[in-house]
């Protein structure tokens, strides 16, 4: 019997204690934005990981919520030669209205649905069962072929409140998390169904912006005219940082931007979506316009300022005819490498500064940022992943330089040095972020097949080229 065929049997005898303990991992809420189930669940993953085959696992505190690093070292001894995988996941999961639900949010159900089974709860697919599939992979190459490589697992408990502190544990345990490379599983795979792998993101960083007027609501009849209106004044401002043409106009936006390559635009030539089927599905009669070509040219490799929502006066059924006393905006800009969240704020207070009414009181609040990063699609560890994934998911994946999103990623990058690809797994409907989220079960098994081959690609690589980062970029 062939490696392949041992490692899949196996995967197919154990599977469904693999979804069983997948569930009691969903059935455990940890919510970051509230804490509920944070520190139980840290604790369930750190006893499923050491009963998974991994050798040391620990609870790593940080200024918020905990972290959890558990390590499977090659013949279970941690002064072994062989390279070192860094996998990241999170346990935290976004919050719930559980009326909004069929079944209860953290009691996980298995329905058959055309044929396919799914495993619905919060975490399912975001991020619970994607990294749970390492653990499986572990398992199953433990106990069949040998793990080829040491595995240090990283799991995250704020990525849904976007991981303000875990810089913090990976600070306080930098040399545990020596490697040659980290990997991740998180989202969903391309909309052909195809598998991907991704070897990038954006940054992100959020501001909300406010305009205080008079220090209270005014009758629109008595002052209006008279007393300055902050809604007015709000949309005023945020008009100053558009240009007629669509570009951004605060100062410097648009520095230390990286031409695109001719290998990018190679790979997202081949990707690219049909503009007219795709502004027809959204119900929009066009591109935004600014800088970029193409949906993913827009979207990949020019950062964005882009107005979330906006808030001010009387907004519900009926009439109020007020002065508001204020009104806000949140914002938030997409940042490519090598633009920082430090360096892009800086650009915006100063264009405020500028153009702000002085009749007003105007301020800016900082919140949410992720730097950009990228890892070259010439990496050597491009052709060996993009062969492990076609091999366990019994497709060939598609290769995409980066993603518009934001993750924490620039942490093993930029800090430890690492190289960074990511392999989702999730399917596209999965419903992440919303009520009855949910994972196909045979994503989950294509994930755990596909992540077995991933470690032992990596084995091989690193063997070869020893903590070679091959030029990785990041903010």
């Amino acid at each position: 019997m062939t490696v392949p065929d041992t490692v899949d049997n196996f995967v197919e005898d154990r599977f469904e204690g693999f979804v069983a303990d997948l569930e009691r991992l969903v059935a455990q809420p940890s919510i970051s934005a509230t804490g509920e189930g944070i520190r139980e669940c840290a604790t369930l993953l750190r006893s499923l990981t050491l009963g998974y085959g991994f050798d040391a696992a620990e609870i790593v505190e940080t200024s918020g919520h905990p972290a959890v690093i558990a390590h499977a070292y090659v013949d279970n001894d941690p002064d072994n030669d062989a390279p070192t995988v860094l996998v990241y996941g999170h346990y935290d999961v976004q919050p719930v209205v559980p009326g909004e639900w069929t079944d209860p949010p953290f009691e996980p159900t298995v329905r058959e649905i055309d044929g396919r089974e799914y495993l619905y709860g919060r975490g399912t697919v975001d991020n619970k069962g994607q990294h749970f599939a390492y653990l499986a992979a572990v398992k199953t190459l433990r106990e069949t072929v040998g793990l080829p490589v040491n595995v240090t697992l990283l799991l995250d408990g704020e990525e849904e409140s976007g991981s303000p502190n875990l810089g913090e544990a990976v600070e306080a345990r930098e040399s545990a998390l020596s490697a040659d490379v980290s990997i991740n599983s998180d989202g969903p795979v391309d909309e052909s169904g195809r598998p991907t792998v991704v070897f990038g993101n954006r940054g992100i960083l959020i501001v909300e912006v406010t305009v205080q007027g008079p220090n209270r609501d005014l009758h629109s009849g008595h002052y209006g005219g008279a007393i300055p209106n902050p809604a007015r004044e709000l949309s005023r401002l945020l008009n100053t940082m558009y240009a007629d043409d669509g570009r951004i106009a605060i100062d410097g936006f648009y520095d230390d931007i990286e031409p695109i390559t001719g290998t990018d635009r190679e790979l997202i030539e081949a990707i690219e979506p049909d503009v007219d089927e795709l502004t027809a599905k959204l119900g929009v009669g066009g591109l935004e316009d600014g800088p970029g070509e193409t949906v993913l040219e827009k979207t990949l490799y020019y950062p964005t300022l882009n107005i979330n929502g906006l808030a001010g006066g009387h907004v519900e059924e009926g009439y109020k005819t007020i002065v508001p006393s204020a009104a806000s905006a949140t914002i938030d800009a997409r940042l490519v490498v090598d633009q920082t969240p430090d360096g892009v704020f800086d650009r915006i207070v100063d264009h405020v500064e500028r153009h702000a009414d002085d009749r007003f009181e105007t301020t800016l609040a900082r919140h949410g940022e992720m730097d950009p990063t990228r890892t070259p699609v010439d990496s050597p560890y491009r052709e060996p992943l993009v062969d492990a994934v076609a091999e366990g998911w019994g497709e060939s994946p598609i290769v995409k330089p980066l993603t518009g999103g934001s993750a924490p990623y620039a942490l093993f990058t930029g800090f430890l040095g690492l190289p960074h690809i990511s392999v989702p797994h999730g399917q596209r409907d999965n419903n992440q972020h919303a009520a009855d989220e949910h994972y196909a079960l045979d994503h989950l098994k294509k994930g755990i097949r596909t992540s077995t081959r991933v470690l032992r690609a990596v084995a091989t690589v690193a063997g070869e080229d020893r903590g070679d980062g091959s030029g990785v970029t990041d903010a």
